[in-house]
C-alpha cells in the first residue's frame, strides 16, 4: 500500500510543499505549490515575511488534503539556518524575524571576542565563524537593548517556529539549533557557560529534540521534526552507499561542502580552516564549510534584468563558457559578496583591489564567478580531506545546483575528482526520508538512501575531470589573489 508524506521545504529564495509517495520501495514527488521567499527591506533592516510563508504552507497543506485526504501519513518542515523568532509569554510572535543578511551583525565578532576569546567560542561550539550566525545576531540585540529581546519569553528557529504555529508545541530541533553557535556538539546541549560569559540570555531556549521526532499534529496529521536545517535534510538524501568515501556538496544559493562523520572534530587546525561541526540526522555530524553558492549568479541575473538584460540561466552559462578561462580571480566567500546588490561591480572592484584588471564583458564576469566558485570548492576539498583524515574519491552534489552543468563540470575539473549529481530535490527528499523513519515505514538511514538511489537514477549525472593541470595552475593563481 502506498504511503504519502508532505514535505515543506523553504530555502533562502523560494519555498514549496511537496507530497512524497512511497510505493513498492520507490519514492515519487508531486509539488503542491511553490512560492517566493526572500528578504524585504523596511527602514534599512531586512526582514523575512513569516505570515506569507505560513499562509502558503497552509495552502499547500489544503491542496494535499484535497488530493490525498487522510492517506497522508505525516508532514515536516525544513528551512535555512540561524534565523529565529522571539515570542512573548502568550506564545505570540513579537515581530517578523530579521534576515541573516541584515547589517546589524557587522563588527559583532569584535564585541564577542572582547568578552570570550575566539578559541574558547570554537572549543565550546565547534562552529564556523560567520557573522550571520545566531550568536552574533543575539549579541547585536543585547547591545542595542532591543525591547523584543528583553521582553521575549522564548526563541524558536525558523522551522521550529512554523511547526509551533501548526502544533502549538515549542521545540528546538537539534540540527537547526546546531547552526546557531549556541549549541555544543560534544555535550549535545546548549553552550550555557559560553552564553553566560557573553551576557546572552539562556532562558529563551526550547526543549531540544532529535530529527525524526513526532512533535504534535495539525488537523489530525502528525508533524515530524525532520532535519529542520535544510542542509541536514539535503545531506540525508545523498544516495551514498555504505562504505563509500565521498564528499557531499549541497548546492544552491549557498554551497555547503563537507562529509558525514560520527563525532565532531574540534581542534586548532579545524579552527584555522574555519570548518564547522553541525548536527546531521541519525546521530551524525555534518563536518563542512559553508561557502558562497549560486547567490552571486542569482544576483547578477537580477540586477542585469533590472538594467534591461533579460538573460536566461542557460544563456548565462553559455556566455561564461564562451569567455576565455582564468583571466580573473575572485574569492566568492569574501564578505563583499554577502549582501544583495550589484555583483558585477563588486567582482570588478575585487579584481582591482587584488591588482588584477577589471573584467568588462558580462561573459567575462560570469566566467570569473563560476571559476571562483569551482576554485573555492577545490581549495576547501583539500582542507576537508586533511582535517577529516579521509580520502574522499568522489564529490556527490545534491540540490538545485545540480541543474547547472557548467558549475558541475568546473567542480570536477578544479577538484580533480569525479562528480556525481542528484537528486535535485534533495532537501525535500531528506525531509521525507526522516518522516518515513519517524512513522516506522523504513528502518534506517541506509535503507532510505537505497530507496533514493533506486528512485532518482534519472537525476544522476557523472562529470569526469578535464584539464586537471590547467586547473591546478589556476588554483595556485587564485590562492595568490585572495591572500593579497
Amino acid at each position: 500500500m502506498a504511503k504519502h508524506y508532505l514535505a515543506v521545504d523553504l530555502g533562502a529564495s523560494s519555498g514549496r510543499t511537496i507530497v512524497g509517495t512511497l510505493d513498492n520501495g520507490r519514492l515519487t514527488l508531486k509539488e503542491m505549490n511553490r512560492f517566493w521567499n526572500g528578504p524585504t527591506e523596511i527602514n534599512g533592516r531586512l526582514f523575512w515575511d513569516f505570515v506569507h510563508l505560513f499562509r502558503n504552507i497552509t495552502e499547500g497543506l489544503a491542496l494535499a488534503f484535497k488530493e490525498y485526504g487522510d492517506e497522508i501519513s505525516s508532514m515536516g518542515i525544513d528551512t535555512w539556518g540561524v534565523d529565529s523568532g522571539l515570542l512573548d509569554a502568550d506564545g505570540k510572535l513579537l515581530g517578523n524575524p530579521v534576515n541573516y543578511r541584515d547589517s546589524r551583525t557587522a563588527d559583532m565578532f569584535a564585541k564577542v571576542f572582547e568578552k570570550v576569546p575566539k578559541e574558547e567560542v570554537f572549543a565550546q561550539t565547534g562552529l564556523q565563524f560567520m557573522e550571520l550566525n545566531s550568536l552574533y545576531q543575539y549579541m547585536a540585540m543585547a547591545l542595542e537593548d532591543s525591547v523584543q529581546y528583553k521582553t521575549a519569553d522564548k526563541m524558536l528557529f525558523s522551522s521550529d517556529l512554523l511547526s509551533y504555529w501548526l502544533t502549538g508545541r515549542m521545540v528546538a530541533e537539534r540540527s537547526i539549533a546546531s547552526t546557531s553557535q549556541f549549541y555544543n556538539p560534544v555535550t549535545k546541549d546548549w553552550a550555557y557557560d559560553l552564553l553566560e560569559k557573553l551576557g546572552i540570555r539562556t532562558d529563551l531556549f526550547a526543549e531540544l529534540v532529535d530529527p525524526g521526532t513526532v512533535i504534535g499534529e495539525t488537523s489530525g496529521l502528525p508533524v515530524v521534526a525532520v532535519g529542520g536545517h535544510d542542509t541536514a535534510s539535503a545531506f540525508a538524501a545523498v544516495p551514498v552507499a555504505e562504505g563509500e568515501q565521498c564528499a557531499f556538496l549541497s548546492s544552491g544559493t549557498w554551497s555547503l561542502l563537507g562529509t558525514e562523520l560520527s563525532e565532531p572534530v574540534i581542534n586548532d587546525d579545524v579552527l584555522a580552516a574555519n570548518f564547522t561541526n553541525e548536527v546531521g540526522v541519525c546521530d551524525t555530524i555534518r563536518f563542512l564549510k559553508n561557502l558562497s553558492g549560486l547567490w552571486i549568479i542569482q544576483e547578477l541575473r537580477r540586477v542585469w534584468t533590472e538594467q534591461g538584460f533579460d538573460y536566461t540561466w542557460d544563456e548565462m552559462a553559455e556566455m561564461a563558457l564562451l569567455s576565455a578561462p582564468f583571466e580573473f580571480f575572485i574569492d566568492p566567500s569574501n564578505e563583499m559578496f554577502l549582501a544583495p546588490g550589484d555583483m558585477s561591480t563588486r567582482i570588478q572592484d575585487f579584481c582591482e583591489q587584488t591588482d588584477q584588471k577589471r573584467p568588462q564583458e558580462h561573459g567575462q564576469i560570469l566566467r570569473t564567478a563560476y571559476e571562483g566558485l569551482a576554485l573555492l570548492y577545490a581549495d576547501t576539498y583539500e582542507s576537508l580531506e586533511k582535517l577529516s583524515g579521509k580520502k574522499l574519491d568522489v564529490l556527490r552534489v545534491v540540490g538545485g545546483g545540480c541543474l547547472n552543468k557548467t558549475l558541475s563540470q568546473f567542480a570536477a575539473d578544479a577538484t580533480g575528482r569525479k562528480v556525481i549529481t542528484g537528486p535535485i530535490e534533495a532537501t525535500a527528499i531528506g525531509n521525507l526520508l526522516m518522516q518515513m523513519l519517524a512513522m516506522g515505514d523504513i528502518a534506517s538511514l541506509a535503507e532510505g538512501r537505497e530507496i533514493i538511489r533506486n528512485s532518482f537514477a534519472d537525476d544522476s549525472k557523472t562529470y569526469l575531470p578535464q584539464d586537471v593541470e590547467a586547473w591546478q595552475a589556476a588554483l595556485e593563481k587564485w590562492r595568490e589573489c585572495i591572500v593579497r
